[in-house]
């Protein structure tokens, strides 16, 4: 079967600390990835060896897209979209809307080269597609946080990217436009685009995930379909604590924690 993502043997050090630790992975056509961990699990770093600003060392490799080879890092960053809410924070708060989605036909941050009529026409089309198009005139920087994210999912789809690499794309998100921007992404299932979600909440994992990868101190914990990976004795160990969960109209909700005792043991005064 066709792969767009192959990483064998990584190990990934970061100013000398290592990050990732012999990671084994492969994305298929057709499959949907949830990418979950506590934070410093190493999540942000899987991201970026996927994308390629990380590189493991000698003896791991990363490929892409079916593609034995060595290709130019640039010809598999087309292919990938990109959103994450640190990426909301670089663009200068007069950028108009419009102008943000443009810049995604040319990686920037920020539009510095004039777009042509074909790529606005693409540019509105995925806007009209995600219901922002009454945006486009609007600064980024005067528009709610929930209203930005879903800016820069047009941003990454106007490339019509084979994947997209969503980083905690609800953090700072209130329920009810943390609740809007999934239902957007659920239009997504309808598209030939695939998507690795990373997020360290359990109900953010759509019913369109088909596969689930578990981090735990930089290392892959376990990995599976999601029937299997959710399931309490899984998130328990995953977590490090005791952990009760539900299905509810096609996602997961946590109903039960309590703590181990390698976490709730507290050495007292006597």
């Amino acid at each position: 079967m066709s792969w767009l993502i192959r990483i064998h043997n990584a190990d990934v050090f970061l100013n000398g600390k290592q990050v990732l630790n012999s990671i084994d992975w492969t994305m298929r056509k057709k499959e949907n990835w949830a990418v979950v961990g506590v934070n410093g699990a190493g999540k942000t770093s899987f991201m970026k060896l996927i994308f390629g600003e990380l590189i493991p060392i000698d003896g791991g490799e990363v490929r892409w897209f079916d593609n034995e080879k060595h290709e130019p890092l640039i010809d598999a960053r087309k292919r990938i979209g990109f959103v994450s809410a640190d990426l909301q924070e670089n663009y200068v708060p007069s950028t108009l809307c419009k102008n943000v989605v443009l810049s995604g036909f040319f990686s920037s941050i920020g539009l510095y080269k004039k777009a042509t009529h074909k790529q606005i026409e693409i540019a509105a089309y995925w806007m009209e597609f995600l219901e922002i198009q009454n945006l486009s005139n609007e600064p980024i920087g005067k528009i709610s946080y929930g209203e930005a994210r879903r800016i820069l999912l047009a941003r990454a789809l106007v490339n019509l990217p084979d994947l997209l690499i969503l980083d905690e794309p609800c953090s700072g998100l209130d329920i009810p436009t943390k609740e809007l921007f999934l239902h957007t992404l659920e239009k997504l299932a309808k598209t030939k685009t695939q998507l690795i979600y990373v997020t360290h909440h359990i109900d953010e994992i759509l019913p369109l995930t088909t596969h689930v990868l578990f981090l735990k101190n930089g290392t892959i914990f376990s990995k599976g379909t999601k029937s299997k990976m959710l399931t309490g004795q899984q998130l328990s160990r995953a977590f490090d604590c005791h952990l009760e969960l539900k299905k509810t109209s096609g996602r997961f909700w946590i109903t039960g924690s309590r703590l181990g005792k390698s976490r709730n043991s507290i050495n007292r005064p006597n």
